[in-house]
């Protein structure tokens, strides 16, 4: 593996030669970050400038530096963090409201194309970004006004449990938007088989809902109803979702399908979580990137816990140091979405 710094025209500027540690984040339907620190020679420190690009020649997608810290003690350190090449899209914001319905990755491409590929605005125009979508009936119905670009995108990820990354070309030096469904592994990973060196397990439906009264437009016993009814007795468990700020007159006879999208995107938000936090061993019997990805559906097995759980990995953490490689992955929600959630719901 070899670290190459691009430009900020995405030309390359030099090989990092040296470095500590590497840890490179990729992530399913979040954007993927990384973190390098390195030996402050003078040629690092020439080339690790926020702005410029780090990438791995055996990986596709590229980071941009966002963070730099030099420090002088000891020895000199150079450390460096960022997020991957997507959060580009964070740059821009809905400039208005948009009425999203029909396919999810025709929409999604509409959404880049209107505020960051082609827009009317030539101000706002970045040229070097293409859009692919790889994904097949996924309907869309939403509503969405002056949010960030990029947070609106991967929302309609975890709706759809659809992926997003960017990939780079280095010939033509352009990035490709890449929205994507990733399907299923035969992948087994259990400490029995030897490929997970440790785990941690958490589960929790604290924040579980399956039920959901959408209200609309209208006040009082006039307002548009909608609903999602789901288990009964203490099996089910509701919550209201208030959606006044979508107006029938924008959707006209989909106004419904509008309402229970709202409704099933909130519900998708608050489904019950099983995750698995696992080292996995790289020499193992299953091999990264060609038995298994992020995104991909695997099964992971737990005799202590008495679980077995197929899941989907969303993320997948690469660490580079003078031991060499190791992986984390996290099959399922991660542990920080849960204690983000849980906390949100004490």
């Amino acid at each position: 593996m070899e670290l190459y710094i691009l430009d900020k025209s995405r030309t390359l500027a030099g090989i990092v030669e040296s470095f500590e540690y590497l840890r490179w984040t990729r992530r399913y339907h979040a954007c993927g970050v990384f973190e390098l620190k390195a030996i402050a020679t003078a040629e690092n420190i020439a080339l690790l400038r926020v702005g410029n690009y780090l990438w791995k020649n055996d990986d596709e997608e590229c980071g941009i530096i966002e963070y730099l810290e030099l420090t002088i003690r000891d020895k000199e350190t150079i450390v460096v963090r960022g997020r991957f090449a997507t959060s580009i899209l964070a740059r821009r914001i809905l400039w208005g409201t948009e009425i999203l319905s029909g396919s999810a990755g025709a929409n999604v491409g509409s959404l880049l194309n209107r505020h960051l590929i082609s827009p009317d605005d030539p101000d706002r125009c970045i040229d070097y970004i293409d859009y692919i979508d790889r994904t097949t009936a996924l309907p869309i119905q939403m509503q969405a006004s002056y949010r960030n670009l990029m947070d609106v995108i991967f929302n309609i990820c975890e709706t759809h449990d659809a992926g997003l990354r960017t990939v780079y070309n280095p010939v033509t030096k352009r990035f490709t938007v890449d929205f994507y469904k990733a399907g299923a592994s035969s992948a087994v990973f259990s400490q029995e088989y030897e490929n997970l060196n440790e785990q941690s397990y958490l589960e929790s439906n604290s924040a579980f809902a399956n039920t959901a009264l959408i209200a609309g437009e209208g006040e009082g016993s006039g307002r548009m109803l909608e609903a999602i009814l789901s288990g009964t007795g203490e099996e089910r468990r509701e919550i209201f979702v208030d959606a006044k700020d979508l107006r029938e007159e924008d959707f006209t006879e989909d106004y419904p399908g509008a309402l229970l999208f709202r409704g099933r995107s909130k519900l998708a938000e608050l489904m019950p979580v099983q995750a698995f936090d696992a080292a996995v061993n790289p020499h193992g019997n299953l091999r990264y990137k060609v038995d298994y990805d992020v995104g991909q559906t695997v099964t992971v097995i737990s005799q202590k816990c008495g679980v077995i759980l197929h899941a989907r990995i969303t993320e997948i953490e690469e660490s580079y140091d003078v031991s060499g490689q190791s992986l984390n992955i996290v099959f399922g929600k991660g542990v920080l979405t849960l204690l983000q959630r849980l906390k949100g719901a004490l």
